[in-house]
């Protein structure tokens, strides 16, 4: 004979019932939230992923080549290091004190325009008389920078730098120092040496990106050498 379900019987499975739909309830709540943690972790470190890419591509300037333009030398160098100023073989006899680069250059793809004041550059050198301090520097902007065509000199030629154009501007390097009163000035800043490797570095504005660049130079520092 089949048996009838009690109130008992059904009153229990009810209960059953109830608490299998609160425990799913639950169990929603908990992927819901842990869906919901994980997507706006996804979409925070794509926000800062982009803000990176946006940083690294702002800040790229390609240097197509570096080219000594001019370079002056101390003809009377008297620090004890050139004992026979006729001696052409000796590298620390007339030392060179001034010079001028021009560098051609272009905008990263992908990049944005930027004001030609806005973008730095510095070339950076070793300290020659004490190493462990402060490397001795020459810094300046590209106020000065002309589409390849012109001359590099005209101040007034291009004031925003553009992807897709090329662009040219010539940088002086120089000692900042006179320390032996001939009116010469033969220490601090970044002139050529010979057989030494200086920085040049870009800063894009105050993004805090920027490029680097070898200068490199041998024993002849002659005009028209190619440095980069």
């Amino acid at each position: 004979m089949r048996g009838v379900n009690s109130d008992e019987n059904t009153g229990s499975a009810g209960i059953s019932a109830m608490i299998v739909f609160v425990a799913l309830i639950l169990v929603a709540a908990v992927v819901s939230i842990v869906v919901f943690k994980f997507g706006q972790i996804i979409f925070n470190d794509s926000g800062q992923d982009a803000a990176d890419t946006e940083a690294i591509m702002y800040g790229k300037i390609i240097v197509i080549n570096g080219i000594l333009t001019a370079i002056e030398f101390d003809e009377n160098d008297d620090d004890g290091d050139c004992p026979d100023p006729s001696d052409e073989t000796n590298l620390n006899c007339n030392e060179p004190v001034f010079a001028t680069l021009q560098i051609t250059l272009e905008l990263s793809p992908g990049a944005p325009n930027i004001d030609d004041d806005e973008i730095k550059w510095a070339v950076l050198c070793e300290n020659e008389f004490d190493p462990r301090r402060t490397r001795w520097s020459n810094e300046g902007n590209l106020e000065s920078v002309t589409t390849a065509t012109d001359s590099g000199s005209d101040p007034g030629a291009v004031d925003e730098i553009e992807v897709g154009k090329t662009y040219m501007f010539t940088l002086s390097l120089y000692h900042t120092t006179d320390t032996n009163n001939d009116n010469i000035l033969d220490q601090g800043g970044c002139p050529p040496n010979y057989l030494e490797t200086h920085t040049l570095i870009f800063a894009m504005g105050n993004s805090g990106s920027y490029t680097s660049w070898d200068l490199r130079y041998d024993e002849s520092l002659e005009i028209g050498e190619i440095l980069i």
